[in-house]
């Protein structure tokens, strides 16, 4: 179970932009980013968003989206769907309710991260319905102590 990749937004590109068009918003993948207990990762859109949010870093599973790939017969990006850290080894939505760690970072699963119809029109059609019907939309976590995660850095339940 590892950390394979970071995705980070200042701004949100779907939140805001109800059947409209998407914003554009560059997405930045660092090989590592500073967390901050409390508040999520520092350069990202939620970052110190409202307190106690249960959104403050997002996680999406690479093996699921492998899946996805294949379903779909193309192969897309993931940093497109928005989500923070993509994970491998490990669905996502097994964390719910326990304590995880990522490098020297403690993280709380909080609730799904379930998808929304922007998935369609970023990745294609069917993946919308795909990623609902598998509850692979991903997981939304707080984070607990303050540190810094890297790209490779492994993922353990605590």
């Amino acid at each position: 179970m590892k950390l394979e990749n970071i995705y980070i937004s200042a701004q949100s590109n779907y939140w805001s932009h109800p059947k409209g068009e998407p914003g554009s918003a560059a997405t930045l993948t660092p090989s590592s980013v500073d967390c901050v207990a409390g508040s999520g990762l520092v350069g990202d859109r939620f970052f110190n968003f409202k307190e106690n949010y249960k959104g403050q870093v997002t996680l999406i599973s690479k093996d699921n989206l492998d899946r996805l790939q294949e379903f779909l017969k193309l192969e897309f990006d993931p940093q497109v769907l928005r989500r923070n850290l993509l994970v491998s080894g490990i669905d996502p939505l097994s964390l719910i309710g326990k304590q995880f760690q990522i490098g020297e970072v403690l993280f709380e699963g909080k609730v799904d991260c379930t998808p929304c119809f922007w998935m369609d029109l970023v990745i294609g059609e069917g993946a919308y319905q795909w990623l609902q019907e598998h509850n692979a939309g991903g997981l939304r976590a707080a984070v607990i102590n303050s540190g810094t995660i890297q790209c490779g850095d492994l993922l353990k339940i605590n």
